[in-house]
């Protein structure tokens, strides 16, 4: 499990909680990623504008503050899950990761089902921890940033 350090909700969608249909959305130079990652619909949101999608969906998973958006598009009974800021008028739970969650996801990464994203600039040293938040907040990163606390 050690080796896998970020699961990608694309993949977790499908393979691991078994949605039929997975759509995402990303700029034009990040689309082929979302087809790799198991989209069955990429949507370029800078020429697309999310909220005027006519497909309604049954969840969706915000990850840059734009949970206001998904408010737009979920089915009546659906469910908008955002691990960035809360959308205004939403009742919020919170979650975390316990090993027996990760154990559960273990044979979906042993089998290869679920893969790990990295982003290209990958592993920032603890000195560069300040760059490294800010480039997290450009929402340019593609996968997840490393700050090591051992080096």
């Amino acid at each position: 499990l050690k080796k896998q350090p970020f699961f990608d909700p694309r993949q977790l969608a499908k393979h691991v909680f078994g949605a039929s249909k997975v759509a995402a959305t990303a700029s034009t130079a990040k689309l082929e990623l979302l087809k790799r990652l198991g989209a069955d619909w990429s949507i370029d949101y800078t020429k697309e504008n999310v909220e005027e999608i006519q497909e309604k969906f049954d969840v969706v998973y915000d990850t840059v503050g734009q949970a206001e958006q998904g408010l737009k598009v979920v089915k009546e009974g659906g469910k908008v899950v955002s691990i960035s800021k809360p959308a205004v008028g939403a009742i919020f739970y919170g979650l975390s990761s316990s090993g027996i969650t990760l154990e559960k996801l273990e044979p979906y990464l042993e089998n290869g089902k679920v893969k790990a994203v990295i982003d290209p600039k990958g592993l920032f040293p603890f000195a560069n921890t300040m760059e490294a938040f800010a480039y997290l907040e450009t929402s340019r990163a593609t996968g997840l940033s490393f700050i090591p606390f051992h080096e």
